[in-house]
């Protein structure tokens, strides 16, 4: 197998304190951080909510020997966020074929609902979300950082 599984916070507006709070009292070390303003400049045409700009678009920690995500919105932002709805895993690959493959597997059961078909997006040439038949939200992406150098 060649990607990971990386767990995925939502924190509705407080995922700035969330770093500090993880880098402080779990000694995480911030590996990346986009914010909507860093979104912006990849894409003039997006639309930040005034106030909104430091928002954390978003971040990987290094936590001991594990990763985690972190950004504002959750995956699903028409839904009322509560604890519970918040959490997410990220699948990731430096394999595009990869994640199609886990994609084209997961979406061909039909308990399986797609909320973002798998595509381009600013940040990734495949990028998808789907919540599995368990209520499990699980973003797909393709990351070709994760190559080995």
């Amino acid at each position: 197998m060649n990607y990971e599984v990386v767990t995925f916070l939502s924190m509705n507006g407080r995922g700035a304190e969330a770093i500090a709070f993880y880098t402080e009292h779990l000694q995480a070390n911030v590996v990346f951080k986009v914010t909507y303003e860093d979104m912006k400049k990849m894409d003039p045409a997006m639309v930040i909510e005034p106030g909104r700009e430091q928002w954390i678009s978003h971040s990987i920690l290094e936590v001991g020997v594990h990763k985690i995500m972190l950004a504002e919105e959750s995956m699903v932002p028409k839904l009322d966020y509560i604890v519970g709805n918040n959490t997410s895993l990220c699948i990731q690959s430096a394999d595009k074929q990869e994640i199609e493959r886990i994609y084209h597997s997961l979406v061909g059961d039909p308990r399986t609902e797609v909320i973002t078909p798998l595509g381009p997006i600013v940040f990734s040439e495949a990028y998808g979300i789907v919540r599995d038949p368990f209520g499990v939200y699980m973003q797909l992406m393709y990351d070709k950082r994760l190559a080995k150098a």
